[in-house]
């Protein structure tokens, strides 16, 4: 009786494999003998519905050099004043003559002002992706600006950054600014 049921399993898995080679050779008679000419490809064919394009976002109409030139700028700028403030509130924590409560309040503004420096960032990121547009975050305790290109300001925009803050942070839409910057224009 064991020997039947081995023998079962044996025809069984022979039946199987024997299946599994049948599609492998059928597949690879489909695939490499195809008798359909494959055309080289150029940029006309090659656009397909639903295919993925890596864009740039220097590659982007509605951002020029001014444009890119002053959030380059600002951000810069915002950096540096970010990374004396964080040096300051560094020194005094490592400080030893620093008393307690001047220990404790530099902790509790450095740790403050960490977050609030990740938010921005975090929203700034965001923004970019969603718009495709640079943008700057100034974010306080109870307001929030945003600075976009002035072109990109509409409904729809306005709606998303105003999400997107909200979502991020505990400031209610009423108390979101978005400000657009001019496009200077050379001849």
């Amino acid at each position: 009786m064991k020997t039947f049921i081995l023998k079962r399993k044996q025809i069984l898995i022979f039946f199987l494999t024997l299946t599994l080679c049948a599609a492998v050779g059928i597949n690879w008679y489909f695939t490499n003998n195809s008798p359909v000419e494959i055309e080289e490809q150029t940029e006309e064919n090659q656009q397909n519905l639903g295919e993925a394009k890596l864009v740039s976002k220097n590659e982007s109409k509605k951002i020029d050099g001014e444009e890119n030139e002053y959030f380059t700028k600002a951000k810069l700028k915002r950096d540096s004043e970010f990374d004396e403030t964080k040096e300051f509130l560094s020194e005094i924590l490592t400080n030893k003559e620093s008393g307690k409560t001047a220990l404790n309040d530099a902790e509790a503004k450095l740790n403050s002002l960490i977050d609030k420096r990740q938010t921005e960032i975090d929203c700034e990121n965001i923004i970019d992706a969603k718009l495709n547009c640079s943008s700057i975050a100034v974010i306080s305790e109870k307001t929030c600006e945003i600075i976009i290109p002035d072109e990109l300001i509409n409904d729809a925009s306005a709606l998303q950054i105003k999400e997107i803050i909200t979502s991020k942070t505990d400031i209610s839409p009423e108390k979101i600014s978005i400000i657009g910057i001019k496009t200077v224009v050379e001849n």
